[in-house]
């Protein structure tokens, strides 16, 4: 498994643990609202439910065959839960002849995460940005008393200085073989910049983060390193576009914060980026008009 994948997973794992945790709240909360999804263009019906009893199954074909099975081909079961335990009822005499295996069309999430395991990256990167764009709203911290932004730019911070690699730490950037590189990011530096001032009223949540970890001359250095490793990196990945390079950084440390729930950790990551970005120096500092 490369990589890559392994993250998309670890990720799409996460997102799911955080639904079945939710739901199972709001039941606790008598928020017990279910649907019906329907599928024309492939003839699907699905059931959406929390009861993975026989009888449950049961009422639902009684009122389906006979009234929507001509319409429909398939009827699903979708149970919002991460497992789902075998079944042993023999529904023949309900089905009266419908196309219907309890083993095949009864889903969980975990299918999901099954599923996906056997998909080509592409596949994975396109669930995956499905799933964090519907799920949104539950990606914030379960826990409470924490100031989740800060959370956010700890981890972020941490990830950055942990995974600097360690031959670049040190980096002379007089050297001949930089100066290429160098050119490049200093045609990048009003974007850069624009990212720090657009985004001011973050510093006082960085500044806490930062306390927070202790930042000091040593960890300043290896998320420089970090810095001027990946975002050369991004570059060539982008045909230096520096506006996906830099999203695609930003994507990333969130995904390695496993957080993609609110717009303010994803502008919080965004500010940090640039600040560190002119704190360590990493394109020469132009005047920009």
């Amino acid at each position: 498994m490369s990589e890559q994948r392994g993250k998309y997973l670890d990720e799409l794992k996460e997102w799911l643990i955080r639904l079945e945790r939710s739901i199972e709240a709001d039941k606790i909360l008598l928020h017990q609202d279910s649907f019906d999804l329907c599928d024309k263009t492939n003839s699907l019906a699905v059931q959406v439910t929390r009861t993975t009893s026989a009888n449950k199954i049961r009422d639902t074909l009684k009122s389906f065959i006979g009234t929507h099975d001509r319409k429909y081909k398939r009827l699903v079961f979708i149970y919002p839960r991460l497992t789902l335990g075998k079944i042993r009822a023999n529904f023949d005499k309900d089905i009266k002849g419908y196309n219907f295996d309890p083993n095949r069309d009864r889903l969980c999430l975990g299918s999901v995460l099954e599923k996906a395991q056997n998909m080509r990256i592409e596949e994975q990167e396109r669930l995956l940005d499905l799933v964090r764009s519907e799920l949104k709203p539950i990606g914030q911290a379960l826990q409470m008393g924490v100031d989740q932004t800060v959370e956010i730019l700890i981890t972020v911070i941490e990830y950055m200085s942990k995974n600097a690699p360690l031959d670049a730490v040190d980096l002379n950037e007089t050297r001949p073989d930089q100066q290429q590189k160098l050119e490049r990011l200093r045609e990048h530096a009003r974007y850069l910049l624009d990212q720090y001032r657009i985004n001011q009223p973050l510093h006082a949540p960085m500044d806490k983060a930062r306390e927070a970890i202790g930042y000091d001359t040593v960890r300043a250095a290896k998320i420089q390193a970090w810095l001027k490793s990946h975002s050369l990196e991004m570059l060539d990945t982008h045909t230096n576009d520096a506006k996906m390079a830099f999203k695609a950084m930003v994507d990333d440390l969130l995904q390695r914060a496993h957080s993609r729930g609110t717009d303010a950790e994803e502008t919080a990551v965004r500010f940090l980026l640039a600040d560190e970005f002119t704190r360590c120096n990493v394109f020469p500092n132009p005047v920009v008009n």
